[in-house]
């Protein structure tokens, strides 16, 4: 899955989570300011995102996710390893 799949596919959760699709889904994006998600929204679009993706997200990378651009890197990050057989 290509990097604009990955943002389609997010934009598709944040939607059914919020029931708003996002009019800006840049990788500049902020998550809290910009979608409007507070820490439980964030949670929850991450939980799905492990379902639908097939990818382990942790604390971890849940602390470092500040922009669209971040969780679309670390969920890529995560998909990567995952193919190659690796931990991320």
């Amino acid at each position: 899955m290509d990097r604009e799949q990955l943002r389609h596919s997010l934009a598709d959760l944040i939607e059914q989570e919020t029931w708003e699709r996002p009019d800006d889904f840049g990788d500049g994006v902020k998550i809290r300011e910009g979608l409007k998600l507070d820490s439980v929204d964030l949670l929850s679009v991450m939980l799905k995102a492990e379902s639908r993706l097939g990818v382990s997200l942790d604390s971890r990378d849940f602390d470092k996710i500040t922009t669209v651009g971040d969780l679309l890197t670390t969920i890529q990050r995560k998909m990567a390893a995952r193919a190659t057989g690796k931990a991320a």
